[in-house]
This record gives C-alpha cells, sequence and structure tokens, in this order.
C-alpha cells in the first residue's frame, strides 16, 4: 500500500509539475507576443500616425492571405478643414554642413528636430515630415482644435527660441518660418513603401510662406490673421517683395511682431504616453542630450 501510495503521488507530482511548466511557458510566450507587438505598434507609429495605422490594421485583420498582398493598393485620404500648417527651415544649414562631418550633422539634426517634435507635443501640432532641414507640421489634425493658428504660431516662436539659444552655444543659425490656416488632405500612399503627407492649395502657401520668410520670424498669411482674432501684434510682412509665388497670387502676409497681448490660455491636458517618463525632464533651456528615435533623418 506504501509502495502504491508513493508510485501514484510520484506521477500526481510530475503530472503537476509538467502542468505548471506548459503554463508558464505558455504566459511566457503571450508576454513575449505582446512586447513584440508594442514593439511593431511603436514603429509603424513612428511613420504613421496612429488614427491611419488603426484604420490601415482593422482592414487586414478582415482580409484573408489572397487580398493581403493587394493592401498597398488602397489609399487612405482623410480631408481636414480648419487647419493651421506650419512649416519651418533652418537659415545657416549650407554653411553649417560645411564646418560639420557627416556623423556630427545627422546627430545634431536629430538632437534639435527631437526637442521640435517635444514642442509640437506640446503644442497639440502633428509632425507630418522631415525633409533635410525643413521641418513642417499641422495643427487641427486628427482631432479638431479651435485655436489651430495660435497653436502653430506658439509652436513657432517656440521654435526660434530652441534655436537661437542653439547658436549661442554652438553656430550661428536661425529659423525661418511660415504659417497659412485652410483645409488639407492627408493620408497614405505608395505600392511598396507607406508614406503619409499632406496635400492641399493651402500647403502650397504655407511652404512659399516659408520660402519668403525672414529669419527669426514667423510669416503668416491673411487667412491666419483673422483666426488669430488680434491676439499678436503684427506688421507688413513684404511677402511679394522676396518671392514670385506670393506677388503672382497677390497674398498678403504679415510677421508676428513679438509675444501675444493676454495671457496664453490653460493648455489642454492630454493622456499620458508609454515615453512620458523617459522625457519627462526634458527642457528648452537644458543642453542638449541624447534624443530618442528619430526617424526621418535619412531624408537628409
Amino acid at each position: 500500500m506504501n509502495t502504491a501510495g508513493l508510485f501514484i503521488h510520484y506521477l500526481s507530482d510530475h503530472t503537476q509539475r509538467q502542468a505548471f511548466l506548459e503554463t508558464r511557458r505558455c504566459i511566457e510566450g503571450r508576454v513575449r507576443l505582446e512586447r513584440e507587438n508594442q514593439r511593431q505598434e511603436r514603429l509603424v507609429n513612428s511613420i504613421i500616425p496612429r488614427f491611419v495605422a488603426l484604420e490601415m490594421i482593422a482592414d487586414m485583420s478582415n482580409m484573408d492571405d489572397e487580398l493581403l498582398s493587394q493592401q498597398f493598393h488602397k489609399i487612405y485620404i482623410h480631408q481636414y478643414k480648419d487647419v493651421s500648417i506650419l512649416f519651418a527651415d533652418i537659415k545657416g544649414f549650407t554653411s553649417l554642413s560645411m564646418v560639420l562631418s557627416a556623423q556630427e550633422l545627422v546627430r545634431t539634426l536629430n538632437e534639435l528636430f527631437g526637442r521640435f517634435d517635444r514642442l509640437a507635443e506640446e503644442h497639440h501640432c502633428m509632425r507630418i515630415k522631415i525633409l533635410g532641414d525643413c521641418y513642417y507640421c499641422v495643427s487641427g489634425v486628427p482631432e479638431p482644435e479651435t485655436d489651430h493658428a495660435r497653436c502653430c504660431v506658439e509652436m513657432g516662436l517656440s521654435m526660434i527660441s530652441t534655436i537661437k539659444y542653439y547658436m549661442e552655444l554652438k553656430h550661428e543659425v536661425d529659423m525661418r518660418i511660415g504659417v497659412h490656416s485652410g483645409s488639407v488632405l492627408c493620408g497614405v500612399l505608395g505600392l511598396q513603401k507607406w508614406q503619409f503627407d499632406v496635400w492641399s492649395w493651402d500647403v502650397d502657401i504655407a511652404n512659399m510662406l516659408e520660402v519668403g520668410g525672414v529669419p527669426g520670424r514667423i510669416h503668416i498669411s491673411r487667412a491666419t490673421l483673422d483666426c488669430l482674432g488680434g491676439v499678436y501684434e503684427t506688421e507688413e510682412g513684404r511677402g511679394h517683395e522676396r518671392n514670385e509665388f506670393l506677388r503672382k497670387h497677390k497674398i498678403d502676409t504679415f510677421l508676428i511682431r513679438h509675444t501675444p497681448k493676454e495671457e496664453a490660455p490653460a493648455k489642454k491636458a492630454r493622456r499620458p504616453s508609454r515615453d512620458d517618463t523617459i522625457n519627462a525632464g526634458w527642457s528648452t533651456e537644458l543642453p542638449f542630450g541624447n534624443i530618442i528615435g528619430m526617424n526621418c533623418v535619412g531624408d537628409l
């Protein structure tokens, strides 16, 4: 009886241990899968905005293997009205590229544009793309923003303050910024490589406002001025004297003179993200440090 009991106890204990190990391996596999999914999600969101990525993932999950191969042929386009577009370009970038090595130049742009990304998040703007030394973003996409014009102007003022601090530390560089308000089409295009961008006549105007702007100043159109509601003091921009496009289409331009006449409204509360802990100590007044995850420096 004792021998039989010991044998049965051994078999039961062995079975329980095997079940425990199988359960443990299953849980470990599920945790690894969740971590991998989170990494892939962060990678996709660094290239495509979350609201478009969720739509694409939902379509993929409803497709079979044959239709999934044709996923790149679908075009995801959204229209947004009452938005403001900001284009910013670094003045002095050519001379900067002549005195810095390739690694130093990429590191410098990475640090600078990393700070701009933080500023865009604080001022409710969504960065669209980085093209070499050109940075542009939109306010009012994907969620409507009543103060979209003011968000872009505040974003531009913060960018100028950041680049001036950087100029005092190292090199003589400045920002030339153009802001225009209107409507845009945004979405993902491409057959083999996805790319998110915005298109419209108003985007072209914002680009030309930047090209015909003044270093260290924010160059805005009358449409943006009307959206600001007299919050900022302005002066004649004379953009037609510096840009053929603005002169040809008779676009009135203005330059933001200085800070707002009234105190800025309290910023909207946002949902904390996974990166808040990492970026909690960031400040435009601190020395430049390591910035995480810039994904468009390759456009240089």
